[in-house]
């Protein structure tokens, strides 16, 4: 298994041979040949008139199908920065080492007695599932809809009151809940959100506004509650003014929010939480107490495994894989990624950490026989640290290997953007509306810039495409990226 595959020479040997035996049947190999040289050279061109620096991009485009054709390749196997095209690792990760139907599953239990009165003598355990999707993203809108379901479980099996504490059990993950290599600017946006075992709410605060009358303090409401933390509203309500307000938090678990708002104005945004674990723990003791259950022992982390165990099981979650794969790739939901990035690194190293993910995405390459000297680089699950590589040859590979498993293939398929319909293509290639598929990468930081799915050319029977087109620095733009598309699809 840890033998050297040489993937440029695999993805270049049809090449080699003078095209597939598929298209000899369809026409002459000379003509077939002359066909992919038209095509580099429209590639090469709006290459070159880019600018983009060589050892800088990494492109491969084949042909779908078992008769696979290499159509053309630059730095096929020159690993660079993917951007949210990571997050094509991740999902075959998930689906390789979990499989396609695998369900997420949080649970409430009760350890201790519980007498005829509804007092439980011990504790309730929150136990993670690794599900990133208890939001209000499914459910209407309304994020406290999953509490509220533990928390009516526990009032139907009894429990009016606990006198020990509600523990949050994580499931197996770490608590390193943001990467060291993303950005503090990515850290204060919604979509550099903690990652936990036990995520609530993309981990993020909900904060909305509501301007006063002139002079006064803004109405806050934080409406998918605000874990134990304490909250400083310096929002004022400004005549004439243009809404502008933000958060940050300050030592001591203080949410500050500042900025100002015109009277009457409205204004709403997004804080990534400092712990997301405890985050729901707050929402589920909030959702108990409406349920006319308390807690006597406040909320807090289990202490070690034997901390964690479970009692009795009063109520359950579950949640599908797939709703979560098309949320991560059809919106590039990082909060999503890197979850699941640690589940699958849980199933390979018995704990969710960034390590055991990075781990996952290479035992699933070597599963797939897709092995490249270990310039495959994975970090984060997401895209967001600059240091994940990885190139476009290991993309194309992965992407064509996965088209042809009918178990995952149509799982992944589903999950990913469509052009001119979908997600973060929804915008782009609508001269091609309906006929890419694809993840898309951005991380401005690095200059990176990506594109890695299917694309279908009509009117060319078994000429349809897998692609990856991985774009850094100087010269790099999703305007580039959808000219070489279109050249593809031609």
């Amino acid at each position: 298994m840890r033998r050297t595959l040489l993937l440029l020479a695999v993805l270049l040997l049809p090449l080699a041979a003078g095209g597939s035996p598929a298209e000899a049947r369809g026409g002459s190999a000379a003509k077939g040949r002359a066909r992919l040289a038209t095509l580099a050279k429209r590639m090469s061109t709006r290459i070159k008139k880019s600018g983009l620096k060589p050892g800088r991009y990494s492109i491969v485009v084949m042909t779908r199908g078992p008769g696979r054709l290499v159509r053309y390749t630059a730095g096929a196997a020159t690993a660079v920065v993917p951007a949210s095209a990571a997050k094509l690792l991740t999902a075959a990760a998930v689906l390789d080492l979990l499989g396609p139907s695998y369900v997420f599953r949080t649970r409430l239990s009760m350890r201790g007695q519980l007498s005829a009165d509804g007092v439980l003598d011990g504790d309730l355990v929150l136990h993670g599932g690794g599900d990133p999707s208890i939001s209000g993203r499914f459910f209407d809108d309304q994020p406290y809809a999953v509490p509220a379901k533990l928390a009516l479980a526990a009032q139907q099996a009894g429990v009016r009151r606990v006198s020990g504490a509600l523990v949050l059990d994580h499931a197996g993950f770490d608590r390193e809940y943001v990467h060291p290599e993303w950005s503090a600017a990515d850290k204060r946006r919604w979509y550099g959100g903690p990652v936990s075992g036990l995520g609530f709410n993309d981990g993020c605060v909900d904060v909305k506004v509501v301007g006063a009358s002139a002079g006064g303090r803004a109405q806050v409401t934080l409406p998918a509650g605000h874990g134990p933390w304490q909250l400083k509203n310096g929002i004022k309500t400004v005549a004439r003014a243009r809404a502008a307000v933000g958060g940050r938090w300050l030592d001591g678990g203080i949410l500050d929010l500042h900025g100002r708002v015109p009277p009457k104005g409205r204004a709403s945004f997004h804080v990534p939480v400092p712990d997301p674990a405890l985050f729901f723990g707050g929402a589920l003791r909030s959702a108990l107490e409406r349920a006319n259950i308390r807690v006597d022992g406040g909320v807090r982390h289990a202490r070690d495994a034997s901390d964690a165990r479970p009692g009795t099981v009063v109520g359950e979650h579950e949640a599908p894989l797939a709703p979560a794969l098309a949320v991560m790739n059809v919106r590039s939901q990082n909060v999503y990624a890197s979850t699941l990035f640690k589940l699958a690194g849980r199933a390979v190293a018995g704990e969710g950490t960034w390590a055991s993910g990075g781990d996952a995405v290479r035992t699933m390459l070597e599963r797939r026989l897709i092995l490249d000297d270990g310039r495959t680089d994975m970090r984060d699950g997401s895209g967001l640290s600059p240091k994940n590589k990885v190139s476009a040859g290991v993309l194309v590979e992965l992407l064509h290997k996965l088209d042809l498993d009918p178990l995952r293939g149509p799982v992944l398929w589903d999950s990913l953007a469509v052009a001119g319909v979908s997600g973060t293509l929804r915008k782009r290639l609508p001269s091609l509306k309906g006929r890419v598929r694809g993840k898309t990468g951005t991380l401005n930081d690095t200059r990176a810039r990506a594109l890695a799915g299917y694309v279908e050319r009509k009117g060319k029977p078994g000429g349809d495409c897998v692609f990856a087109i991985l774009l850094n620095g100087p010269g790099a733009s999703h305007a580039v990226i959808d000219d070489l598309v279109r050249e593809i699809a031609r």
